[in-house]
């Protein structure tokens, strides 16, 4: 009730978000083009905004400053993405290492497919699995990216059942060279989903 009348990006006494922010947001409509892959795992990925300015101002904030009133908003940008609900069975999302929850003390992924799930009433899938601690992706170059993830990613044995023959979205929360997302679309795929889908907040142009 304290932030319902007020601009989650700037506070400002204008709704849940002010026209002014809204016209600073780069909304996009078609799939990703992700050239770096050689092979991808998933069908298509789309994105809700670009990642830049303001955008990549409040997943910042979000994601290194705990500002977790922001997750409404970004479900509402993850909602308002044009997609077939009804195909898919469940939803997933890009696991972290335990480590790096640790450090971090939560999951953004998580949190966003978890907000995105209420919204849609769609059951989330929680076996994915990553397995090694790997280097920032923002840190590195196209090419080390791809490498750095490769065979991160695993579905937990007791759990296989719940991807074979599901067709699943899977959710991150910024899209850059696809390299992370192709690697957990390569792990659904190896225990029989049928399809993956990728929906990312935002997506680096």
């Amino acid at each position: 009730m304290i932030f319902l009348n007020r601009c989650l990006a700037c506070d400002n006494n204008d709704g849940f978000l002010c026209d002014p922010c809204r016209s600073r947001l780069q909304f996009l409509s078609t799939p990703a083009h992700l050239p770096s892959l050689k092979k991808c795992f998933f069908e298509t990925a789309h994105s809700s905004v670009a990642y830049q300015g303001l955008s990549l101002e409040l997943i910042h904030r979000y994601k290194y400053h705990h500002q977790f009133y922001l997750i409404p908003l970004f479900a509402h940008f993850l909602e308002s993405t044009a997609l077939d609900w009804n195909r898919y069975d469940s939803f997933a999302y890009v696991p972290s290492h335990w480590w790096q929850r640790l450090r971090r003390g939560f999951n953004p992924s998580h949190l966003l497919a978890h907000e995105l799930a209420k919204k849609k009433s769609k059951p989330i899938c929680h076996a994915l699995k990553k397995t090694k601690r790997t280097q920032p992706q923002a840190k590195l170059s196209k090419e080390a990216r791809l490498e750095n993830v490769k065979e991160t990613f695993f579905i937990r044995p007791n759990q296989k059942s719940e991807v074979a023959d599901k067709t699943f979205l899977l959710i991150d929360d910024v899209l850059t060279t696809g390299s992370t997302v192709n690697e957990c679309a390569r792990a659904l795929k190896k225990s029989g989903a049928k399809q993956v889908d990728v929906l990312t907040l935002a997506r680096a142009l």
